[in-house]
């Protein structure tokens, strides 16, 4: 068991020398009007018939959910941008990327350019 720490028994002593003492109970006028106070204060709630209905907000259409939720102009175009860059690289460099390449550039072992990768992405610099 536990051991006990006098200032408890202490306290205890003078809780239940308090409670007996006749000036500390509560007059049952007082207490009485607190409580009818306390019910007066309480929120109500609202009736049945005044409650809104769930589904009251107005519809909004698909498009729009979509775009908020992908965050307004600044998220649908980045979106746009990515989806048109894996267009671009889907069509036109799928020949010449390999799973070689693509272990070198994640491990670091060699730099690539994306003129390296076949020539129909080098630039000429002709004149005339």
């Amino acid at each position: 068991m536990a051991d006990k720490n006098p200032m408890d028994d202490m306290l205890d002593g003078l809780f239940a020398e308090a409670k007996a003492d006749p000036r500390a109970q509560v007059d049952m006028g007082l207490m009485t009007r607190v409580l009818d106070e306390a019910d007066r204060l309480q929120p109500v709630a609202p009736t049945p018939a005044s409650a809104k209905p769930l589904n009251s907000a107005p519809r909004r259409p698909l498009a729009q959910v979509l775009y908020d939720i992908l965050g307004g102009w600044q998220g649908t175009s980045g979106l746009v941008a990515a989806t048109m860059a894996s267009v671009w690289i889907g069509f036109s460099g799928a020949d010449s990327l390999s799973v070689e390449s693509f272990q070198a550039v994640i491990s670091g072992d060699a730099e690539y350019y994306l003129s390296d990768l076949s020539g129909e992405f080098s630039f000429d610099s002709e004149e005339g």
